[in-house]
């Protein structure tokens, strides 16, 4: 038995010596340890009859799956939550079924138990509906999502936990819950209804409580009782945001940003960014932790282990005036989105169009790097300022032969398109929760729809349980009359004039909108287009019918239904009623893919 270590460099060497990471506090590094002197003591061994503790994560994964055990996470988390499965399953070696003739030839015993099979991973699977069931009875909406944790994890889950904590662990616990995974169980959508309550419960409080106000409209103040002004900081300097007199943002401009409505330029590096890209420091410990806008009316804990102080973000007062003009500029800066975005989309379908093979692509860069157009090679990655008195074709003819040079090179452009893939998924993400946002606070009125992304579009049917198209992306205007259908609220209903909806509510870049864009407006207001109409017909179409329904007043303004009551004309041929009986079921769970 190995003396026990006291001090940090002990840790690391016993670690060390057994094949375990050395990174980490004391407090990991200790913990690691105990896992892997229980993994030893156990003699806890992988299907491929290796030691569990030495294995990386890439094959840890693997066994991980095939256990029944979740693969999300961390080396650490991956680890422990496999070593309590072998643990609780069985005392001896574990194998499989396809490892155990090679582990028999080779002086294995001979009793190992069998698991990581279907029959061992739907006992769990039953026991952990089983669990979910019970807890989901007492309400018990922390306890279900500790279910989803490591047992590292799970005593740090806390009601006050962010919501990037609590939708890592309802992501796991939704891989094994899912009903087309959990089939075999007759419960398995009530068991899926709990979890997907439990997290909504828990990182959305505001949607569930009782008050006069309409639960689609957030509350206008609150208590600030134990909150902050959180530090914000750029993602690429990382300097803080807005606390100096250089930018001239009033406190107030921290709501805009927290709540995701408006993004803002860092005032050293001049960065476009907002809440989602953004750094965000813990008041307490200054550790970064990760953050959401739902996360801006509760309080929370920044997750980190020496840090369990829970605080709040800061709400600052601002005048009816002021809402009022944002509501404006945010509504103006949505159509800009939204026509920047379909250009975006169209260039992007256009150079894939025109993109060639891998090979044209090298000898396009060969060309530049030729014409002095590219600053490096396209083979190996020098510089032409280390090409000296070498003559950039030479360098072509004869760079070949550098395997390594080759090699490290093409390592680099990986790690710098993945890079930029996952800095385009931030600035997705980004967008759809301005959308969202910004249509909240529009007052989440139908004729809006169209300002949402097709991210914030898809979140949206999922939250309102309306399933979309199966087997393909569904189109921003088919979410839409999804969505117009299943509230039952078309724009052309009874007109109200209350509510003034008349053709001032249509965007004021209608005129320069594209087809789809068209499709999504009218879509927004209960009509559906003819795939045949141009898109000055569209135009003509929206313009005259909420112009048409503005100008009767309030006597019996139906829209246009099935029923044959009206005898349409050839521009009313153009509009396809919606059949009620298309409306999608809201009880089915099968297409939630968070």
């Amino acid at each position: 038995m190995a003396p026990k270590a006291t001090t940090t460099s002990d840790l690391k060497l016993r670690l060390k010596e057994i094949g375990m990471s050395q990174s980490g506090d004391k407090g990991t590094l200790e913990y690691r340890l105990a896992r892997g002197n229980e993994s030893i003591n156990l003699n806890l061994r992988t299907p491929e009859d290796e030691p569990v503790h030495t294995q990386k994560l890439s094959k840890l994964k693997r066994f991980a799956a095939r256990a029944g055990v979740s693969p999300i996470g961390s080396l650490d988390e991956v680890l422990f939550a496999y070593i309590a499965f072998l643990k609780n399953n069985s005392g001896t070696n574990t194998v499989n079924s396809d490892s155990a003739a090679a582990g028999a030839g080779s002086g294995s015993c001979g009793n190992d138990t069998i698991v990581g099979n279907s029959a061992t991973t739907t006992d769990n699977t039953a026991r952990l509906s089983k669990k979910v069931l019970e807890l989901s009875e007492g309400d018990d909406f922390v306890g279900i999502l500790r279910l989803g944790a490591t047992p590292l994890a799970a005593a740090d889950l806390t009601a006050s936990s962010s919501v990037a904590v609590l939708r890592k662990s309802y992501l796991k616990l939704s891989l094994k819950l899912h009903p087309d995974k959990n089939r075999k169980n007759s419960d398995a959508t009530k068991v899926f209804q709990a979890v997907v309550n439990a997290f909504e419960r828990l990182s959305q409080p505001e949607l569930f409580q009782e008050d006069t106000q309409s639960k689609n409209h957030k509350a206008l103040s609150r208590s600030n009782d134990g909150c902050k002004r959180t530090r914000v900081c750029c993602p690429r300097c990382a300097n803080p945001w807005s606390e100096s007199s250089v930018e001239g943002n009033p406190d107030y401009f921290y709501n805009f940003m927290m709540t995701g409505l408006k993004s803002f330029n860092c005032a050293t590096c001049l960065l476009e960014f907002g809440c989602m890209t953004a750094i965000h420091r813990c008041p307490y410990c200054k550790h970064n932790f990760e953050y959401h806008p739902n996360d801006y009316h509760r309080k929370i804990t920044c997750g980190s282990k020496r840090c369990t102080k829970p605080f709040g973000f800061y709400m600052f007062h601002c005048s009816d005036r002021t809402i009022k003009n944002l509501k404006v500029e945010v509504k103006e800066l949505r159509e800009r989105k939204a026509k920047q975005t379909e250009q975006k989309r169209r260039r992007a379908e256009s150079a894939k169009r025109r993109k060639g093979s891998s090979n044209n692509d090298n000898n396009d860069a060969a060309v530049a790097f030729l014409l002095g157009l590219a600053n490096e090679c396209p083979r190996c990655g020098m510089s032409l300022a280390d090409l000296s008195e070498q003559d950039e074709l030479y360098h072509l003819q004869n760079c070949n032969d550098d395997e390594g040079k080759i090699s490290a090179n093409t390592r680099k452009k990986e790690a710098r398109e993945e890079a930029k893939v996952q800095e385009e998924k931030q600035q997705e993400l980004q967008d759809d929760v301005a959308a969202k946002a910004a249509w909240e606070l529009l007052g989440r009125d139908n004729e809006d729809m169209w300002l949402l992304t097709d991210g914030a579009l898809e979140k949206e049917c999922k939250e309102q349980g309306v399933a979309v198209a199966k087997g393909k992306k569904a189109s921003s205007h088919e979410m839409i009359a999804s969505l117009v259908e299943k509230s039952k609220s078309r724009a052309l209903t009874k007109f109200d004039k209350s509510s003034k909806k008349t053709t001032d509510s249509l965007p004021s870049n209608l005129h320069s909108m594209t087809v789809s864009q068209l499709r999504a407006v009218a879509a927004s207001r209960g009509i559906v287009i003819d795939t045949k109409l141009r898109k000055g017909d569209i135009i003509e179409l929206i313009e005259s019918k909420v112009e048409a329904e503005s100008s009767k007043g309030d006597d019996d303004l139906l829209m246009l239904t099935n029923d044959g009551n009206s005898q349409p004309d050839k521009k009313r041929k153009a509009f396809m009623a919606m059949d009620p009986s298309d409306s999608d079921d809201s009880d089915s769970d099968s297409d939630y893919n968070e």
